[in-house]
Formats: structure tokens, C-alpha cells, sequence
């Protein structure tokens, strides 16, 4: 048996064609655009390019344009970090709740700043007996890789519950369209970290509903270089480019893993994971079992393929 070579953490994939985005923005360096900084000024530079964002997941999320209050963040972490600022401070004592296995950013930031995060099992009877609070939910789902269905988080809303969807992920999964309409999902979060393979550049967006006056900052202090590469992709590409493109490399990574391991991953929506569920542990042999054991998120396991995609390239 080979070695598994997939990752706990997810790694995003710094795809080919944004490298060659990015060396030819870099050639001719935009500096005249950092020129700018006194006249005409830079304070709205975000403004045109959250409007082509906005466009260019117009089929791919529903009510998006809803939310009034808009934010250039570092990827989708800023966003989460303020928001649950913002809750700190207006609603200390309001619980905050994760599904089991979710992102563990949210418990992280939360902690940092004096907050606990509940994970609760995806059970909608569970959900119903909690007291309504806030909820911090990824879907794509950072769990598994799947899609949540949007009743799932229409229901939880429907509980009084006040929602942020976080949609790091958007962009890495076949068409569908996420439904932001309901008015208890009070912010959605997005970022070019995952979709685009530009997490060291920092560039998400953030929207909400109501302000966020710790975020009011950026409006200064952002960075333009990254939001010069996300108008540039926001160009060049279109929403399902990345998906159509690497979805079938995903087949070919999860086929090569099951002939070199004998452990049949399975495929999840997002292009970059795979994931088992409890049942199929249980199948496998003792060894295998040794060898995804530390995999486990949650309900299931969650395996990155980032390293199979870079081993591709050489």
C-alpha cells in the first residue's frame, strides 16, 4: 500500500492560469493606480469591483445584492473575526453556534475574544431545542466539501436564529444556485482564498445587513493590489471555469488514491476534497482505518487533494 497523501487542513490550489494571471499584472506593475491615492483617491476603489463580484456570481447566489453594507476583507477570516466583534459587543451574552465538524476558524476567533462556540449535530430537532442565537455556517460545507441544502439553513433562520453564511468555497463545485434572500442571514462572507488559489493574497468580500463599524476602516486601509487581481479574474474567467475545468483531474486524483491505498474516497461537491462517511469507516480494514482515523471531522472524514494536483504539474 501506498502512501495517502492527502491533507487534514485544507490547502488551497494556486491554479496554473491565476499564476499567469498575475506575472503578466506584475510585469507591467499597476503603479499608477497606487498613484491615485490623493486624486481622484482610493476611499471607493472596492466599490466597482464588489459590483462586478456581485455579477459575477449572479447565478450562483440568489440575493446577494441585498446586503447594503459591503467590505473589502483579508479572504472571509476578517469578516468572521468583526462579526464576532460586533456580537461581543452588542449581544455578549447570545449563544454562538457551529454545526459539528464546521470550520474551526470560527472557534478560534471566537475564542480570542472571550467567546464560545457550541457545535451542535445537523438535526433539526436538536437545532429547535437550543435557544436562538447566532449562527456561523459554511456551504459549501468546510465539514464535508457538500452542499448544505438551503432549507437547512432557511429552517435554522426560521427559529429566530440570526445566520452568517460563510461561502469561502463558492466557485469549486458544479452550478448551483445558494439562496442569501432570507432576512435572518445577516451576513455572507466570500473569498478568493479557495476558488482561486489566492490565499496568500488576502482579497474576500464581506456583506451585511447592518454595519459593521469595525470594518468601516477598510474603506482606507485595504489592500489594492489583491482587488486589482480579483477585478482581473472577475474579467478573464467566469464563475464555473475552475470547476469545469479540474473537476474531472478531482475523478483522476480520487481513482489514483483508491489503487495505490484501496480506500475509495468520496467525491465531495468541492473540487479540493473528499470526504468518507462513518459507514464507509467501518468498511475498511484495520490498516486503512489506522491510516484515515485522524482525518475525522464531525460526523465523517475530510481529505484535501491539493498535493496530488501540485504532483500533477512536475
Amino acid at each position: 500500500m501506498e502512501k495517502l497523501k492527502t491533507i487534514r487542513a485544507v490547502y488551497s490550489y494556486y491554479f496554473p492560469e491565476i499564476r499567469k494571471l498575475i506575472s503578466k499584472i506584475t510585469a507591467d506593475f499597476p503603479h499608477g493606480e497606487f498613484l491615485k491615492s490623493i486624486s481622484p483617491g482610493l476611499d471607493d476603489y472596492e466599490k466597482p469591483i464588489t459590483e462586478k463580484m456581485i455579477k459575477f456570481y449572479k447565478k450562483d447566489v440568489k440575493g446577494l445584492e441585498g446586503f447594503g453594507y459591503r467590505y473589502p476583507t483579508s479572504g472571509s477570516s476578517e469578516g468572521i473575526y468583526h462579526l464576532l466583534s460586533r456580537i461581543k459587543k452588542d449581544h455578549p451574552d447570545s449563544p454562538i453556534y457551529t454545526l459539528e465538524g464546521e470550520y474551526e476558524g470560527y472557534r478560534e476567533c471566537a475564542a480570542g475574544l472571550g467567546l464560545t462556540v457550541q457545535e451542535v449535530k445537523e438535526d433539526i430537532e436538536v437545532i429547535k431545542a437550543l435557544m436562538p442565537g447566532y449562527w456561523f455556517i459554511s456551504n459549501p460545507s468546510g465539514r464535508d466539501g457538500n452542499i448544505l441544502p438551503d432549507s437547512l439553513i432557511n429552517q435554522i433562520a426560521d427559529l429566530g436564529n440570526k445566520v452568517v453564511v460563510d461561502m469561502a468555497y463558492l466557485g469549486l463545485t458544479k452550478k448551483h444556485r445558494f439562496d442569501m434572500t432570507h432576512p435572518n442571514i445577516i451576513a455572507v462572507l466570500t473569498s478568493m482564498s479557495k476558488p482561486f488559489g489566492l490565499f496568500y493574497y488576502r482579497v474576500g468580500f464581506t456583506f451585511s445587513r447592518e454595519p459593521v463599524q469595525t470594518l468601516y476602516g477598510t474603506k482606507w486601509f485595504k489592500n489594492i493590489l489583491s482587488l486589482i487581481i480579483a477585478e482581473k479574474v472577475f474579467h478573464k474567467f467566469t464563475s464555473d471555469y475552475i470547476y469545469k475545468k479540474y473537476a474531472p483531474v478531482q475523478k483522476e486524483i480520487l481513482d489514483q488514491i483508491q489503487k495505490e491505498t484501496g480506500i475509495e474516497l468520496r467525491r465531495s461537491d468541492v473540487l479540493i476534497l473528499a470526504h468518507l462517511t462513518e459507514k464507509d469507516f467501518e468498511k475498511l480494514t484495520d490498516e486503512q482505518k489506522e491510516i484515515v482515523a485522524s482525518y475525522k471531522r464531525g460526523p465523517g472524514y475530510r481529505f484535501c487533494l491539493t498535493q496530488y494536483f501540485l504532483e500533477r504539474e512536475t
